[in-house]
């Protein structure tokens, strides 16, 4: 008599466990979301990719909506409003426009204001991976008061950068055109010819694997992607650490390791073909600017984490490590200078101005990112502005 009252008991302790894991479960989900950007960044990284809510495929980090694109490399959409934006721990939001109603490119900017002072051209660099009010191209409008436009197409290296340039200008005739370089236009100009079938491959530096993205439960559960990359032994393709936490100006900050040449080094085939191409865009804009356009051309050469970081690096990396990682960029303003002979292009290297903000404590770059911060755009903004004034291109305004 009492087997099936004993049977009955244990199975409503049974159903009564299921009950409290699956609560349990749907709890842990819906904090693991609330309280993300409290989890250690490892945590993050790994279930960025799960699905926010289950019925929606948006992530609880929207991928950056990029646009492949044979003339540019890459382009964002217009009309994005307020997109939310993480990459590593740099945060912001970003908002598209088109330089004029149809044009595709969408740009990080306030709407043109004529006769334009000021366009600015580069990749993420001048796009800027801060908040709108803390970019420095941004803010030589509101610290000057110049009619200035940012044309920043991140993604995109020099020959991209130029075609969008080439479209431009013409029809906006900006009394100067400001153009940004970074390291990594170098290996962008070969990604574009290859995009275009125009070179053969090349050998590049090795590169992280990828994380491991969520498939099946975990497309929906953070818990479950979460079990899968605890018992799944990650893809690894090279036996390289490639970034490692270190201790600079009492902030840890994740930096390349040395176990190969640094990634932009010229010693990789890549960015030998990118150093070539690089050189003829620069050309290209300078005859095009000044005999098509009637613009000034200011080329300004951002140097990248580890350049302005080298004297605090040199005892880990030592100096022929950090001497390879910068020699592009000498490469290209050496160019830069012979540009300024033939077509009066101005020629900006803030490299000692930043090194010396680095090395007097301020932070510069962001920690574990590789752009600068507000700290380091205010301070490009400074070094950009201040040049102008003195070359006399544009007047200085209350």
């Amino acid at each position: 008599m009492n087997t099936p009252r004993r049977a009955a008991r244990w199975l409503r302790r049974l159903l009564g466990i299921i009950v409290a894991v699956l609560i349990g479960w749907l709890l842990a989900e819906i904090l693991l979301r609330a309280a993300f950007e409290l989890l250690p960044a490892r945590i993050q990284g790994d279930i960025q990719a799960v699905r926010r809510v289950p019925w929606s495929p948006e992530r609880i980090v929207p991928e950056f909506a990029f646009i492949g694109d044979r003339e540019f490399q890459a382009r964002l959409p217009v009309g994005m409003v307020d997109f939310p934006v993480r990459w590593s721990d740099a945060r912001f939001t970003v908002s598209t426009i088109s330089a004029w109603e149809g044009h595709r490119a969408g740009l990080r900017s306030d709407p043109p204001r004529y006769p334009l002072d000021i366009i600015t051209f580069g990749d993420s660099y001048t796009f800027c991976f801060t908040a709108f009010a803390d970019c420095w191209a941004n803010r030589l409008s509101l610290d000057h008061g110049w009619h200035t436009f940012n044309a920043g197409n991140p993604g995109t290296g020099t020959t991209g950068q130029l075609r969008l340039l080439k479209e431009l200008t013409p029809p906006m005739k900006p009394k100067i055109v400001i153009w940004a370089w970074f390291n990594n236009d170098l290996k962008d100009d070969y990604d574009l010819a290859r995009m275009r079938s125009e070179t053969e491959p090349l050998q590049s530096a090795p590169y992280p694997d990828p994380p491991l993205l969520p498939s099946g439960l975990g497309q929906y559960s953070v818990l479950a992607h979460l079990l899968t990359v605890a018992t799944t032994p990650p893809t690894r393709s090279t036996p390289y650490q490639h970034y490692a936490p270190m201790t600079l100006n009492n902030r840890t900050m994740l930096m390349i390791t040395n176990e190969y040449p640094h990634p932009d080094s010229l010693v990789w085939p890549v960015n030998q073909y990118g150093l070539n191409a690089n050189k003829a865009a620069h050309a290209e804009a300078a005859r095009f600017l000044r005999d098509e356009v009637g613009a000034k051309l200011v080329i300004v050469f951002i140097p990248a984490k580890e350049d302005a970081y080298s004297t605090l690096l040199i005892p880990t990396h030592g100096a022929e490590y950090l001497q390879g990682v910068g020699e592009g960029r000498r490469q290209l303003l050496a160019h830069c200078q012979s540009l300024a002979a033939a077509y009066g292009v101005l020629c900006i290297d803030p490299l000692p101005a930043l090194k010396s903000a680095v090395e007097a404590g301020q932070t510069v770059y962001y920690a574990f990112d590789n752009h600068l911060d507000p700290v380091g755009n205010r301070l490009l903004e400074d070094i950009v502005s201040r040049a102008i004034i003195e070359a006399g291109l544009l007047p200085a305004k209350p």
